[in-house]
C-alpha cells in the first residue's frame, strides 16, 4: 500500500485517499469467464462510505457517488464485494470520483490489515514510506 501511496503522490492527478466501505449492485460487475482471453473494462456506479485521510489520520467522514473502472484481464476480473472494507485511492476532478478496479486489486485493497493503514497515514505525515518487509 505504500508503493500505490507513493505512485498516487507523485502522479498529476489527483488523488483522494478514504478507508471505508464500497457500495455498487453486483450484477453491474463483470464477471470472471474462462472463455474470455482479452482485457475487458466496465463502468460502474457505486458510493463509498468511511473517512478520509487527513493529518490526524481518517477521521473526516466521507460519502461519495463515484465511478469504479472495472477491468478484467483474461479470464481474471476484481473480486470486490458490496460492502467490503477497502482502503481506496481515489482519482478526483473537478466532477467525479474514480476508483480503478483490477483482479489483482488496482487502486483499492481490501480487507487491509490495520498495519498498513497506519503505514499509509505516516506516508501522508511525511515518515518513511516503504512497503512492510
Amino acid at each position: 500500500m505504500a508503493r500505490t501511496y507513493t505512485e498516487a503522490a507523485a502522479s498529476e492527478t489527483a488523488y483522494v485517499v478514504v478507508h471505508g466501505a464500497l457500495h455498487f449492485d453486483p450484477a453491474a460487475m463483470p464477471r470472471t469467464d474462462t472463455a474470455r482471453t482479452e482485457a475487458e473494462a466496465r463502468e460502474v456506479a457505486a458510493t463509498i462510505e468511511g473517512e478520509g485521510l487527513t493529518d490526524d489520520g481518517f477521521t473526516v467522514p466521507f460519502v461519495r457517488d463515484l465511478v469504479i473502472e472495472a477491468q478484467c484481464l483474461g479470464a481474471w476480473c476484481p473480486t470486490v464485494q458490496p460492502g467490503d472494507e477497502v482502503l481506496a485511492f481515489l482519482e478526483r476532478s473537478e466532477d467525479e470520483y474514480r476508483l480503478q478496479l483490477t483482479p489483482c486489486g488496482g487502486m483499492a485493497f481490501a480487507a487491509p490489515d490495520p498495519a498498513d493503514v497506519d503505514r499509509v497515514v505516516a506516508c501522508y505525515q511525511g515518515s518513511a514510506c516503504e512497503e512492510a518487509g
